[in-house]
């Protein structure tokens, strides 16, 4: 019985660090086009804080925050640090799809 447990608890546990990661991704794709930044633009995790908050809404209720920190230098040469946060709404049931999810806002 407690093997199940822990099978299921380890399961629901690689579920959501999944879907954390195609948000992650989306909002890798998403900042590239929105910025109009050359594609090859790369970015690390820790430039990216994905949330994922309770909505309450819909059937699926879930939706994440994600602010990722750009860093550029202006034409003195002096870093400019500006953060940007997406807020996607969990539209499909899987979760591990970037089709099931909508870009509800971009700041």
């Amino acid at each position: 019985m407690a093997f199940i447990l822990l099978s299921i608890v380890l399961v629901a546990c690689s579920t959501e660090k999944n879907q954390e990661q195609v948000v992650r991704d989306l909002a890798k794709k998403d900042i590239i086009e929105k910025l109009q930044l050359p594609e090859g633009t790369k970015f690390t995790d820790e430039n990216i804080e994905v949330i994922e908050t309770e909505t309450g809404e819909g059937s699926f209720g879930v939706s994440y925050l994600v602010k990722i920190t750009v860093k550029s230098q202006d034409r003195e040469g002096n870093e400019v640090t500006k953060t940007y946060t997406f807020n996607y709404k969990k539209t499909g049931d899987g979760g591990l799809s970037e089709q099931d999810y909508e870009l509800v806002s971009f700041e």
